[in-house]
């Protein structure tokens, strides 16, 4: 929720035209400097050929891997790769405005201060006003006494006080998630529940589709959807959605977590209210493993078993008398040893603590990226059967 705080008698708002009008008139600056005409690189609409084959193949490009190799680029300061990488990424998704905030960065490590404000422009249209980043990221020292850059941090910091600061409130919503019931499903008797919960950026369209009936047959599924939605990422379809506020400020995390446990411990009720539940299992896939560890381990006893995908253990936010209390807690962790996004020791690293904190820790790899295979749905399908009464469930 965006509350408008004013600071003071003296503070005046200002209209969206009014803010369009300031990014704009620094952007003619930006453009008229630049010699810009049109369309800057890349195809115009008009060359787009419907009846050319295969116009339409810029559908499959894997703007994932764009970004990542972007970011790998950035990390190791080969900032006109970095800035090659990003250019392809946002040529296709032009609404990221993270990405968009870094490729400003390269082109100022660059020395390139018209085209690094350029961008910070078009984020800045995009919603991005910080200010504070630009004031304190070191990236932009090349640039930080030409007197475009000058203006565009007056600019951007006139918005920032117009437009106020954000607080967040927690409040009532309705959430969505998919259910499926087992082929052979019969009211009155008992079946294993598992919940997936979706990586950053997914929804509950998407997991469903990877959680094949027959790798969890004679199992409810459901998938949940993160309450935060994602705009920036374009390879997921559907709403794109992440299970935590992105913030920085620590002091939130004690309100903004439960909200998410009791999300999930409110689709566990409102299930079991319509069917007859017989386990519970937790299935998280990357930023949905710390969700379900974080659900898990608070409220032990609500959930018999988490399914870790290449995620994070999210040991800053449990206490160690927290894990202690959760210890029959069954776990299996999955990792691909190709995994560019999550590092595996981040999951050998949780395999070894709760081990030690006396889990019943099962603990696999396999070849692959930050994927969530067909194959190792079974996989856990069949570790989940391994261990219930009778080895089996009725299919």
């Amino acid at each position: 929720m965006h509350i408008w705080m004013p600071a003071g008698p003296r503070r005046t708002v200002v209209t969206r035209r009014a803010w369009t009008a300031a990014l704009v008139a620094l952007a003619a600056v930006v453009l008229a400097g630049d010699g810009y005409t049109g369309q800057a690189g890349g195809q115009g609409r008009s060359e787009f050929d419907p009846a050319k084959k295969g116009t339409w193949r810029f559908l499959d490009d894997d703007l994932q891997t764009m970004l990542l190799d972007a970011a790998a680029a950035y990390r190791k300061a080969d900032y006109r790769t970095a800035a090659r990488h990003y250019l392809a990424y946002l040529y296709r998704n032009g609404r990221d405005v993270e990405a968009m905030y870094t490729l400003a960065r390269c082109y100022a490590r660059l020395g390139d201060a018209d085209a690094a404000v350029g961008v910070l422009t078009r984020a800045a249209w995009a919603g991005f006003v910080r200010p504070d980043a630009l004031q304190n990221d070191k990236d932009f020292d090349p640039i930080r006494d030409s007197r475009i850059f000058r203006d565009h941090q007056k600019t951007i910091g006139s918005i920032a006080d117009t437009i106020g600061q954000t607080i967040l409130v927690s409040g009532p919503r309705a959430n969505r998630c998919r259910i499926r019931l087992p082929a052979s499903y019969a009211a009155g008797t008992a079946y294993p529940l598992v919940i997936g919960l979706h990586g950053y950026g997914g929804n509950a369209h998407s997991l469903m589709s990877m959680l094949p009936p027959d790798a969890l047959a004679g199992m409810i599924c459901a998938a949940l959807e993160g309450a935060y939605p994602r705009t920036d990422a374009s390879w997921v379809p559907n709403q794109q959605s992440g299970w935590y506020y992105r913030t920085e400020d620590r002091a939130l995390w004690p309100l903004l977590d439960p909200l998410t446990s009791d999300y999930i411990l409110n689709v566990i009720d409102e299930i079991s209210r319509r069917h007859r539940v017989s386990h519970v299992i937790l299935l998280g896939c990357s930023q949905g493993v710390s969700v379900a560890y974080l659900t898990a381990l608070k409220h032990p006893g609500r959930v018999t078993a988490v399914v870790a995908f290449a995620g994070v253990f999210p040991q800053e936010l449990v206490t160690p008398e927290e894990v202690k209390a959760a210890s029959n807690l069954r776990v299996l962790i999955v990792h691909g040893t190709a995994d560019r996004e999550v590092a595996i020791q981040t999951s050998e690293g949780a395999r070894d603590r709760l081990k030690q904190a006396g889990y019943r820790v099962q603990y696999e790899t396999f070849e692959g990226g930050h994927d969530l295979s067909p194959e190792m749905v079974r996989r856990a399908g069949e570790w989940i059967r391994s261990w219930l009464p009778g080895g089996q469930v009725k299919h």
